[in-house]
């Protein structure tokens, strides 16, 4: 599979349904102002409709036209698409789009899911660039005009996200695309398994999809690219939210009850928490026995096996971070496709823990460290300073108690 990012011509007639260009590429879109019937173009609102069929209702797609390549404000998206994490991101999304259209493990995805997957990655300049990743409108469908007969061009089947009015003005836009662009993968991945036209806000791995994005949007804020500290954002770069969104993953504090440092949150609490999933994911990216781990020749397979030289390790072709986003991807598509979509992390964890059992161990102690073993054990283990050594020891002995099954990762969870 080619990653190379290929500039769309708007000029182009689409019949509807029909591809709008190569789905491992990606296409930068300005809002026109008007939807095809003449009215105002929807706002951002922080809503979510990747679960529904845009081709049932054309009358609602907004109407878009593609940036100009010399457009300052799509300038940035090119630049880290090219040398920052967004390119990370970008090429993961493809990944994520092979996946739905191949199926995994002799199973295949619904058809419009698949038609999702054959389509181009969809940035629009649109929305507030100090609005939060799950803040920004992230849609299907849209409406493009002219072509070569002039006229409308329906593209129902594109999964879009805003990508911010100004991203030239927005001093930490890689912590905001990315943010974006990793909500964008994970709905298309989640939304794979809902069924077409339910409302997305009843989707069950709407936090998943949250946390999945947090944990990306902090992993761009610290991508380096380059030598010495003019490589990364300074800390004082973006939103007062941003960075404490940033500094909460990074210092664990969502598995606290807000304003209380030293009392841990309900367990079921932290299940469906964006900042404690965000927290685990991370932790499992950055983990040399997870995210850096090698996976068994079959996951890579669909992915790199045919383009891989023999004695080259394909993780070390796709790199660190593609090697965890390929795994997360599969266990997540796994579950889905045999019926179990996670809903909530300890379903993410278990359904990662089943599709690489090699990592089980590693995993496993990532989680109930994070979680201080409060979904483990019934009000967890101390998370005050004064108690570390012996939280340690038991957090160690809970997490091989899970390991060897005499334990489960809900046992500490209330009914």
């Amino acid at each position: 599979m080619a990653v190379t990012a290929a500039f769309l011509a708007t000029g182009a007639c689409h019949r509807v349904g029909e591809p709008l260009g190569a789905a491992d590429s990606y296409v930068v879109y300005e809002p026109v102002g008007v939807t095809a019937h003449g009215t105002a173009n929807p706002s951002s609102n922080g809503s979510s409709d990747a679960s529904s069929d845009a081709s049932s209702n054309p009358a609602a797609l907004p109407l878009f036209r593609e940036a100009r390549l010399d457009d300052p404000r799509a300038a940035p998206i090119h630049r880290i698409a090219t040398e920052g994490f967004l390119g990370e991101l970008l090429r993961t999304d493809y990944l994520a789009k092979q996946l739905i259209r191949d199926g995994w493990h002799g199973k295949s995805f619904s058809n419009i899911a698949r038609a999702r997957a054959n389509e181009p990655t969809a940035l629009v300049l649109a929305g507030s660039r100090i609005s939060r990743p799950d803040e920004a409108r992230l849609s299907v469908g849209f409406v493009t005009a002219g072509g070569l007969f002039g006229g409308l061009q329906q593209h129902p089947h594109v999964l879009w996200i805003e990508a911010g009015d100004d991203p030239l003005a927005d001093p930490a836009f890689v912590q905001t695309a990315s943010g974006r662009v990793a909500r964008l993968i994970a709905a298309r991945l989640a939304s794979a398994a809902d069924v077409p036209g339910a409302p997305s806000g009843a989707s069950p791995s709407r936090a998943l999809v949250d946390g999945y994005a947090l944990a990306m949007e902090v992993i761009g804020r610290e991508w380096r690219v380059g030598e010495g500290p003019q490589g990364t954002l300074p800390p004082s770069a973006g939103t007062g939210t941003q960075r404490e969104r940033f500094a909460g993953v990074r210092s664990n504090a969502f598995v606290m009850v807000p304003g209380d440092s030293g009392i841990l949150r309900p367990a079921a609490e932290m299940l469906t928490d964006p900042g404690v999933i965000a927290a685990v994911i991370h932790r499992m990216a950055q983990a040399t026995g997870v995210g850096r781990k090698v996976a068994p020749p079959e996951v890579y397979a669909p992915f790199v096996g045919d383009r891989v030289p023999p004695g080259i390790s394909p993780a070390a072709v796709l790199g660190p971070i593609r090697n965890f986003q390929v795994k997360l991807l599969c266990a997540w598509a796994g579950a889905i496709l045999a019926g179990r979509p996670p809903r909530d992390l300890v379903d993410l964890i278990a359904a990662y823990a089943e599709a690489l059992p090699g990592e089980r161990a590693d995993l496993y102690r990532i989680f109930v460290v994070t979680t201080y073993g409060a979904t483990v054990k019934p009000g967890g283990v101390s998370p005050k300073p004064a108690h570390a050594t012996q939280a340690l020891a038991e957090l160690t002995a809970l997490s091989a108690e899970i390991t060897a099954g005499r334990r489960s990762l809900r046992a500490g969870v209330a009914e």
